[in-house]
């Protein structure tokens, strides 16, 4: 028993947010076996785990309580799913790119999940795009970094940036987008583009474009860049905002943008 105890304390210390397929793999027990939740009932009772949900469970520190110890939202997301990959605003934050602190966080699986709501947090799996998942590419542009000892994936900032500007809804709208993007010191352009080709979207490649174009000196955008990227371009023009309100027309990219964006009226002043 004194090996068993010794052993669920190294575990916790190594797993401050865990799943019980994770406690199961480290103690070699198979589905179904009992021990994994005698292991974890015992250890409930010692005041030493908090559940979050059925199969995801935090270790609470010493001196701290299960509602009062902290529990890492990034590390949490991440064990949402077993496919889980960090996205949109969330991967913005782990990257170093963050602007605002957000209390929803994201992340890719390849299949539906049930939204995640603990203490004042909100998780969101947001379905991997279908071109990924159809070519089984669904951690393409992704990077493994490390968050409280234990390593976690994450879309890189090139696949990030196509994606944020997809879906900027995600990412708390477009001036907190452009914001965040804003503080990526480079990217690779080659990295963006197989991402684009990989996806296969001409809207995608409008509004890359369109943003690259805006942000020319920033990211020492090469014209022969924008050239590949408007050959891509929709046929014919495409709202950027999802609702559909107003907006101005850019001709070279056959794109509807909200005059905000347009003129990053954010910015004034």
């Amino acid at each position: 028993m004194a090996s068993k105890n010794k052993d669920i304390l190294v575990f916790l210390e190594q797993h401050p947010v865990f799943t019980m397929s994770e406690l199961r793999g480290y103690f070699s027990l198979p589905e179904g076996a009992r021990g994994a939740s005698d292991i974890l009932l015992h250890n409930k009772k010692m005041g030493r785990i908090g559940a979050v949900k059925e199969g995801v469970y935090y270790v609470v520190r010493p001196g701290s309580k299960p509602a009062t110890t902290h529990v890492d939202p990034f590390l949490l997301c991440s064990k949402l799913a077993p496919d889980a990959v960090l996205a949109f605003h969330t991967a913005l934050e782990i990257l170093g790119f963050g602007h605002s602190v957000f209390n929803t966080h994201y992340c890719f699986s390849n299949r539906f999940r049930p939204e995640v709501r603990f203490r004042h947090d909100r998780f969101r799996a947001v379905l991997t795009p279908y071109k990924l998942r159809k070519q089984s590419l669904e951690f393409f542009g992704t990077e493994r970094v490390e968050r409280l000892g234990q390593k976690i994936v994450v879309t890189g900032k090139e696949r990030t940036l196509v994606e944020v500007l997809e879906r900027p809804q995600y990412c708390g709208g477009f001036e907190e987008t452009y914001r965040c993007l804003g503080k990526m010191p480079y990217f690779q352009p080659e990295i963006v583009l197989e991402y684009l080709e990989l996806r296969n979207h001409k809207s995608l490649y409008a509004r890359v474009g369109f943003f690259l174009e805006q942000h020319r000196e920033d990211f020492h955008t090469e014209e022969s860049l924008l050239v590949q990227l408007e050959h891509n371009k929709p046929t014919q023009p495409i709202y950027w905002s999802l609702h559909r309100k107003g907006g101005v027309l850019v001709n070279r990219w056959n794109l509807i943008v909200p005059n905000a964006v347009r003129e990053r009226s954010w910015e004034e002043g």
